[in-house]
């Protein structure tokens, strides 16, 4: 037996320890009284378990109107998303839109533009809707950070597939709408998950947008809450707390389908 196989668990344990160690230390850290985690005490252990950083939470309806909102805003974003990432990519890959490669290239690189540099014009276009200090700011903000990888991804996809697929379902008389259902998308599972999977982790991990677009207490999304709850450094038990029963089903989520997130970015290649 090969050193590198001898090796090979050992690393995967090691990075699999690594991976876990912050979730280990959010836990304690939601399981201290006050500021413990912080300020003393071993910041990997507990000398005695308090749970009234659980309890505090779920006293008060917060917590609860935010998972809610996150849960909102969660559907939302995917639902829109992917309509809109499945349409672009179908119309760019075989629908015979001039420049597609060009576009999908464009759309891509939007993804790389740093999000501060889109704030304000950002924040200036809600208030002329109205839509600040709610979650449809959220709604409509999402979305345009997914679409662009989503596309690319779905247009990658569809062009990775034979052409005779679609040749075949105009033959027999499907239109654009039904080639697309019932022809492209059943074949497009590892690909959409992707697209979900990201959105999913565009919606958990920003913090920039869910802090600032809403200010509200009620209508603000878990991320947002956790920066209101933060600025109590004297108790951190409920923040912590706030965040482990926020990030672990998702956490959980993305690891069980993290097959599925590798096999759709691994389809298709951009020519």
């Amino acid at each position: 037996m090969s050193a590198a196989r001898l090796l090979r668990p050992f690393f995967l344990l090691v990075l699999t320890a690594f991976s876990l160690v912050p979730f280990w230390w959010m836990l304690i850290a939601s399981l201290k009284a006050g500021d413990q985690q912080l300020t003393s005490g071993n910041p990997w252990w507990f000398d005695e378990v308090y749970w009234g950083g659980y309890r505090d939470l779920f006293a008060g309806s917060l917590f609860r109107t935010w998972m809610l909102n996150t849960v909102l805003v969660l559907v939302a974003t995917v639902a829109i998303s992917l309509v809109a990432s499945c349409l672009a990519a179908y119309a760019l890959a075989h629908l015979g839109v001039p420049h597609g490669r060009s576009l999908v290239l464009v759309l891509f690189a939007t993804y790389l533009v740093p999000q501060g540099v889109l704030f304000l014009p950002l924040v200036r276009l809600l208030a002329r809707l109205h839509l600040l200090n709610s979650p449809a700011a959220l709604i409509v903000t999402y979305p345009g950070l997914v679409i662009p990888f989503g596309t690319w991804v779905l247009w990658s996809f569809f062009r990775s597939l034979p052409r005779d697929l679609v040749d075949l379902a105009r033959l027999e008389g499907a239109g654009p709408v039904r080639t697309l259902t019932v022809v492209l998308l059943p074949m497009a599972a590892p690909a959409l998950a992707a697209v979900g999977l990201f959105a999913v982790a565009v919606v958990f991990n920003d913090f920039l947008y869910a802090f600032t677009l809403i200010q509200s207490q009620q209508d603000t999304t878990l991320m947002g809450g956790v920066g209101l709850l933060s600025t109590d450094l004297g108790e951190t038990g409920p923040t912590f707390a706030a965040v482990m029963l926020g990030i672990v089903p998702i956490a959980l989520a993305c690891a069980f389908f993290a097959d599925r997130y590798a096999a759709g970015l691994g389809t298709g290649i951009i020519e």
